[in-house]
């Protein structure tokens, strides 16, 4: 119990942020195996398609840490962007209709938007107040 006083706004936007892409990638999962299918992947190919593209897409997110150089959260950071641009053209190649087409694009272009503004994201400093 602590610890959720300690948390910062900026922790709990990262919170979120993190929230966000698990559930893009939850929601994704079969679009993505439906597209390997309509590309003519079958049983475990198909299905291993969503852990390539998105299980990248976890590894720029994990590279994009505070714990890393800023070279590595760069990489990190395009690696992400790459396999979100992959995931959005995978999730409305799988759509069966516009409006799936539309959910395939909201999916991924809200996850960019709150990874940019979990970037952007800072607080002021106490000289600052």
């Amino acid at each position: 119990m602590n610890k959720l006083k300690n948390l910062t706004k900026i922790d709990m936007v990262k919170g979120i942020v993190k929230l966000y892409f698990f559930a893009a990638l939850a929601g994704s999962f079969t679009h993505i195996i439906t597209a390997a299918t309509k590309v003519g992947l079958e049983g475990w190919e198909a299905w291993s398609t969503p852990f390539m593209i998105d299980g990248l897409a976890v590894i720029g997110m994990v590279l994009r840490s505070e714990d890393f150089a800023s070279r590595t959260r760069k990489i990190g950071f395009r690696v992400q962007m790459i396999m979100g641009c992959m995931s959005l053209t995978a999730n409305v190649y799988a759509a069966h209709n516009t409006g799936g087409m539309i959910y395939g694009v909201g999916i991924v272009a809200l996850f960019l938007a709150a990874e940019w503004l979990g970037d952007k994201a800072q607080m002021i400093s106490a000289k600052a107040e």
